[in-house]
């Protein structure tokens, strides 16, 4: 099992290092998934938005991605496609 606070601390840091290209309500629909715990709706929803509106993420914010990803065993390419859009 793992430390569900970690994934959610992680999940707010990406949130937050993106929030000035999200509007409110993509914002509010991540925050409360999270808070619902459906933490991989909150990942797959988050790059989804990421790849379709080629949002630019720094390496921190992508590396945050892939961790709560690897925690979550999700499938790699949820956060995989989003490499062409980190910054440095």
């Amino acid at each position: 099992m793992f430390d569900y606070k970690v994934v959610e601390s992680k999940l707010h840091q990406v949130i937050n290092i993106i929030k000035p290209q999200l509007s409110e309500t993509q914002i509010e629909f991540m925050v409360s998934d999270i808070q619902a715990g459906e933490w991989n709706l909150a990942l797959e929803i988050l790059c989804d938005i990421l790849i379709e509106e080629e949002i630019p993420i720094d390496l921190k914010g992508y590396e945050l991605l892939q961790e709560v990803g690897n925690i979550l065993n999700m499938e790699r390419e949820t956060w995989e496609m989003l490499k062409v859009q980190v910054t440095p």
